[in-house]
């Protein structure tokens, strides 16, 4: 029997690269109330490039954004509405309001604390000021049977069926090549945002997962979102939300290792009232092993060091939004999560 309201569990962890270069982890993470039985969730990636040189803040000030605009659309949503309202919202409410706000939050942010000396040698002459502080952005807003998803830039976001089959929501954008992203600083940032209106009615998720490129980029198959997908859905059925709470600051720490992409990684897992299942599904010391399920992607150990625990979202908003503390990710590992295995790489 599965319980109502959506959950969310989060994980970040520093990459590799940056904990040998001595610079802190530049994604960050948020979630936030959306509804009695709804949740918000965000992630974002500060860009590591030299002119991005407050990235780090950049991409907090996302978060935090993000959640408070998702919380407000998930209050402007109708009794009944279709996906035509939905996408509205995002394109008319959401996508206008996050740009103006985190502008806003960003020249907030400059005004208590201008550039230091050493930091205006490092920006290029003519530079608006919010360049500084670029980041991505994913967003989610899970509310009754909806979800509302606005991304820019790069990353991932994967919805999980439960036949196991990965659902892709947000289109692409052919202008991400791996090196280049879009930009919450960029030109155009309002062109720039993609969008996606999910019916769980009709195209019914047990999960939907947001990750920065750390994640995808640890990862050596091509399509990995359905391995992921899959594998997933099998722990799904066979874990309880306490045990998948305990791994996935592990499956982040990989992926962020040396042997994953090397870079920071963070992820928010939305698991859906149909994937949430019973508590204490594995019994107390069982190592959670099931023959359903390919042993190497169920039994990932923590790893070392300091992780991020992951927690169902606060019945109150949080005034901070929740925004995760940055973690070093030391083990390698043969598998960072479901669906993957690592592989040598470096940062963006």
């Amino acid at each position: 029997m599965t319980r109502s309201g959506w959950l969310v569990l989060t994980a970040s962890a520093r990459g590799a690269s940056h904990v040998a270069m001595d610079t802190p982890n530049q994604d960050a993470v948020g979630t936030g109330p959306a509804g009695p039985d709804g949740v918000v969730a965000a992630v974002a990636d500060g860009h590591g490039h030299w002119r991005h040189l407050r990235s780090a803040r950049g991409s907090r000030l996302a978060v935090t954004v993000g959640c408070q605009v998702g919380t407000e659309l998930a209050g402007r949503l109708p009794a009944s509405p279709d996906a035509a309202a939905v996408t509205g919202l995002l394109t008319g409410f959401a996508v206008p309001a996050i740009i103006t706000r985190w502008r806003d939050a960003v020249l907030a942010d400059l005004a208590g604390d201008p550039f230091t000396s050493a930091e205006q040698e490092r920006r290029l002459p003519g530079d608006d000021p919010v360049i500084a502080y670029g980041s991505t952005l994913l967003l989610a807003v899970a509310v009754r049977e909806w979800l509302a998803i606005a991304q820019i830039g790069d990353g991932d976001v994967i919805g999980v069926r439960a036949d196991g089959r990965a659902d892709l929501p947000v289109p692409g954008d052919p202008n991400l090549d791996g090196l280049v992203t879009t930009s919450l600083c960029g030109a155009d940032p309002a062109g720039d945002f993609r969008v996606a209106a999910v019916d769980t009615a009709r195209v019914p998720l047990l999960a939907l997962l947001l990750a920065t490129d750390g994640y995808g980029n640890a990862q050596v198959a091509q399509e990995w979102p359905e391995a992921f997908s899959r594998d997933l859905a099998g722990m799904l059925r066979n874990r309880d939300e306490q045990w998948l709470a305990s791994q996935l600051p592990a499956w982040a720490a990989r992926c962020a290792s040396g042997d994953g992409s090397a870079d920071d990684t963070t992820v928010a897992l939305l698991i859906s009232p149909a994937g949430r299942p019973p508590l204490a599904a594995t019994p107390p010391g069982s190592t959670g092993r099931d023959g359903d399920l390919d042993e190497e992607e169920t039994t990932i150990p923590a790893s070392r060091g300091d992780t991020v625990p992951s927690s169902p979202v606060p019945a109150e908003p949080d005034a901070a939004w929740q925004a995760a503390a940055p973690t070093a990710g030391e083990r390698a590992a043969e598998r960072p999560g479901p669906g993957g295995q690592g592989r040598a790489g470096g940062a963006r």
